[in-house]
């Protein structure tokens, strides 16, 4: 064979391969088809692909498109079959456990070519639960009180989640009918509809219908199907809210993964420059600011398209502890204050391991922005350990803690009496002071069974002074009614009854204790019977020791105990027989045993006092005239003051306005018969007693033998006088004017001096005086500027007596001289006879020294001058008169 026929067969022979070659190419073309029929199953991580072939496919590839743009990408599960071999329908698996449950579409396609493809959706179930992302609550409409709750997962959630899936609970109580609406917002959100934001602890309970799509329930709920929510008491959502310290504030603008800028403001000083950029998440509307660790300043921020201001402030909560050492009878005492008042507050202890041992629940700040706070560790069953005090303002959920709070235990209590014998007069009640250590409890007992009258009562030290002073009514032995028989006299120390303490009386008196001595016993704690010291009472015999009378003026105030030792301390109040018409009568009884019947609650005014039948007061007239029936005064409406501690009583009514009626039977008393009322009069005696029976019509007999005491009183008309008629004066500074009155000691007098007749220029002086205890007053004007020979008028007005008034003269020396008493004064030094001598032989003899000789040492010298109207003639005639007339009787 030649080279051109080898070079020829060569060519021949590659053209007919390359043409087969081409017709397999041809044919391969030409008969491609896409699969159809494509379906999917899944178990477990595994998908199933199936789908129908023509039977004549090269190779065939199956996938899932997890991104969902239509190629096949590196990242996503799928798998290719090259070994057909004619076969007409394809099964192939894919694991799919790195996809997220979902729907998916699930492509088929054949010979390497994406164009030759068939598809169908699928919904992959994760086979692991879905992991909770946020569980925010907030207010999405700031225009009402609405707000939301928004649940986010990492994947989607099934269909026909409703509210009743749902319950909300704050501080460990559920919120009823909290959840009123579920809404389906991106493939792992629901936002849960509240009527309002709830504050402090918040727990959402997720119902175990709650799934994704492949019926997976949520993880990171705890054993009971709750998760903590976080509260944003604030929400920016383009507006610029104000957040105080401590505060989380929702930033939103209500849709998904949204991008969040936050920034100092730049233009404060001292900014702290903090930047942030975020998103809210995925499946999230909204990206939580915690201002916790901010500075008190404004931040920029954007959110979406929204932007504002949040302006961090400082609320000033703070909490302080009294002690910070305390045992475990005492109590854990403190404030709570903050910048604003009004506010809502929770207080809770919390131990060690930060759990709450004590609560206070919806304080309120006062409008001072401060509370006051007290936990009894007893009550509360706080052991010895340390703690914390943590105050919540609810409003913000901002909070603070007080410095760490030790408690010890307690030393073991005593009990015991400051006194080994308490004395008092029975009917009285009894002040027992009972001494507590260590303890806040003690248990008295007073008496025994054979003694004839046994009781006990268990008090608290309230406020922890170490001291409780238990009242006992030895009046009410007769009684079982604890609340009659025992009080305390310090109202923050308590009378523990029923299941807190044996407070009983479990033998009573038929008729009023005897006098005697009675055992006393007390203990620690709550109950009796265990004495841990012993004392003796010893009751004495009652009686009426005294009746006095005093008086006041009309005018003063004397309504309780503090106004009685004012009016005595100011002079005001004077024991006297003698009252001014008008003035107020005081009777002071001083009588043992009466404080029980009378004043059992302490109180000073006394409105029962004439109700009783063991005693009696009566005031009942002593000259009533002749053929008159005496009057008795009706005192009910009289004001009584009790000083029973004192075993003193103070009767006040005013001498005049007084009701009284005519003792028409002369028994003494006002019986039901004697109604017709009868006028004081200003000359009318009166005899006072006071009297305890022994065997009384009524009531419980508090002495063994009558008891009385007795005294007297009249009314005097009331008046004041002057000590000179007329009234001279010289023209100096400091003149003295005075005078006597018989008004109660303490009334108010105004003294005015008036210019009279010519005088020029005309003048009014005016001095405001009280009479003293001697029934003087005494006032001082300046007549320095007058003129001798001036007149003018002097005028006494007050209290209960009428006007007095007398004439004065300005003279150059005022001298008075008789054989009665003399008085000299240095300073405005005056010697002045006070009396006038007159001695009467006859009838129409009378021998007179001058009337009113005044001798003044003025400064310019003394100068006597008699009174106007007697000089030596006149003398001279009237001892030639008197002569004549004793001879012409001889």
């Amino acid at each position: 064979m030649t080279r051109n026929k080898q070079i020829r067969a060569v060519l021949l022979a590659a053209l007919m391969v390359f043409s087969v070659f081409a017709g397999s190419i041809a044919f391969t073309g030409t008969a491609a088809a896409d699969p159809s029929a494509v379906d999917a199953s899944q178990s477990g991580s595994t998908l199933t692909v199936n789908a129908t072939l023509d039977g004549d496919e090269a190779n065939a590839t199956a996938f899932v498109d997890v991104d969902g743009d239509g190629a096949l990408d590196g990242s996503e599960p799928s798998t290719t079959n090259n070994s057909l071999g004619g076969a007409t329908s394809l099964s192939e698996t894919l694991d799919v456990s790195d996809v997220n449950g979902g729907t998916y579409t699930i492509f088929v396609y054949t010979n390497d070519s994406i164009v030759n493809n068939s598809t169908t959706s699928f919904a992959i179930s994760d086979s692991e639960a879905p992991e909770i992302d946020s569980v925010v609550h907030y207010d999405n409409d700031t225009s009402n009180d609405e707000a939301v709750i928004e649940l986010v997962i990492d994947e989607q959630f099934d269909t026909g989640i409703t509210a009743s899936d749902f319950a909300l609970y704050q501080d460990g109580e559920e919120v009823n009918n909290a959840i009123t609406n579920v809404n389906y917002g991106a493939d792992g959100q629901l936002i849960l509809e509240t009527s309002a934001v709830v504050t402090g602890d918040v727990e959402l309970n997720v119902g175990s219908d709650v799934t994704d799509v492949s019926g997976n329930e949520l993880d990171g709920l705890d054993d009971d199907g709750n998760v903590s929510v976080t509260v944003a008491t604030v929400t920016a959502n383009g507006n610029s809210p104000n957040a105080y310290q401590g505060e989380i504030v929702a930033i939103t603008d209500n849709a998904t993964d949204t991008t969040v800028d936050i920034e100092s403001d730049d233009t404060q000083d001292d900014s702290e420059n903090y930047q942030f950029s975020g998103s809210t998440g995925t499946n999230s509307q909204v990206f939580v600011f915690d201002t916790s660790n901010r500075e008190l300043e404004t931040y920029n921020y954007t959110v979406g398209s929204s932007s504002g201001q949040i302006d961090v402030t400082d609320l000033g909560l703070e909490i302080s502890v009294d002690d910070l050492n305390v045992t475990t009878e005492d109590t854990i005492e403190g404030t709570v204050s903050a910048n604003a008042g009004g506010r809502t507050i929770d207080i809770a202890v919390l131990d060690d391991d930060d759990e709450e041992v004590a609560t206070i629940e919806d304080a309120s700040l006062n409008g001072q922005g401060e509370y006051e706070f007290s936990f009894d560790v007893a009550d509360e069953d706080i052991d010895a350990g340390d703690y914390t005090v943590e105050v919540t303002d609810t409003g913000s959920s901002v909070t603070a803690t007080s410095d760490t709070v030790t408690v010890s235990e307690a030393e073991e209590g005593s009990a015991d009496f400051n006194e080994s014998v308490v004395t008092d007069e029975r009917g009285d009640v009894v002040a027992i002071p009972v001494l507590l250590e260590n303890a806040d409890t003690a248990t008295l007992s007073i008496g025994t069974s054979d003694q004839g009258y046994a009781a006990n009562v268990t008090v608290e030290d309230g406020n922890d002074d170490g001291e409780v002073v238990v009242l006992w009514n030895s009046a009410e032995s007769t009684s079982t009614n604890v609340n009659d028989v025992f009080d305390v006299e310090d109202s923050d120390d308590e009378i523990l009854t029923g299941d807190d303490g044996q407070t009983e009386v479990t033998e009573n008196t038929s008729d009023l204790i005897d006098a005697g001595d009675y055992d006393l016993e007390v203990q620690t704690g709550t109950s009796a019977g265990n004495a841990e010291n012993v004392a003796t009472l010893v009751l004495e015999e009652g009686g009426v020791e005294n009746v006095r009378t005093w008086t006041a003026p009309d005018a003063e105030s004397v309504s309780d105990l503090d106004e009685v030792s004012e009016a005595l301390e100011n002079g005001n109040l004077t024991e006297d027989s003698e009252i001014a018409f008008g003035d107020k009568v005081v009777i002071q009884i001083e009588a043992a045993g009466l404080e029980g019947t009378v004043d059992p609650e302490g109180d000073e005014t006394v409105s029962n006092f004439f109700d009783s039948g063991s005693y009696q007061l009566t005031v009942n007239q002593s000259n009533p005239g002749p053929n008159r029936d005496p009057k008795i005064l009706n005192l009910t409406n009289a004001t009584v003051i009790a000083d029973g501690s004192n075993d003193t009583y103070f009767v006040v009514y005013n001498s005049e306005d007084v009701e009284a009626v005519r003792d028409t039977n002369d028994n003494g008393v006002i019986d039901s018969g004697e109604t017709n009322s009868v006028d004081v009069a200003d000359d009318d005696q009166f005899d006072v007693e006071f009297k305890m029976f022994e065997d009384p019509d009524s009531g419980v007999a508090l002495v063994d033998e009558d008891s009385s005491a007795s005294t007297s009183y009249e009314n005097v008309e009331a008046e004041h006088d002057f000590d000179s008629d007329p009234v001279n004066v010289t023209n100096t500074a400091d003149v003295t004017i005075s005078g006597t009155s018989n008004t109660a000691p303490g009334t108010e007098i105004t003294l005015r001096v008036r210019s009279s007749g010519d005088t020029q220029p005309r003048f009014l002086k005016t001095a405001t005086v009280y009479v003293t205890e001697n029934g003087t007053f005494t006032g001082t004007f300046d007549f320095s500027e007058q003129a001798v020979d001036d007149t003018f008028t002097v005028t006494a007005d007050g209290g209960v007596a009428p006007d007095v008034e007398v004439d004065g003269n300005v003279v150059e020396s005022v001298e008075t001289e008789t054989t009665a008493t003399e008085t000299t004064t240095t300073a405005e030094e005056t010697t002045t006879t006070t009396a006038e001598e007159t001695t009467t032989t006859a009838a129409e003899e009378t021998t007179t020294t001058a009337a009113e000789e005044t001798t003044t040492d003025g400064g310019e010298g003394e100068t006597s001058t008699g009174t106007p109207g007697f000089g030596v003639a006149v003398a001279l005639v009237a001892l030639v008169a008197a002569a004549l007339l004793a001879i012409r009787r001889d």
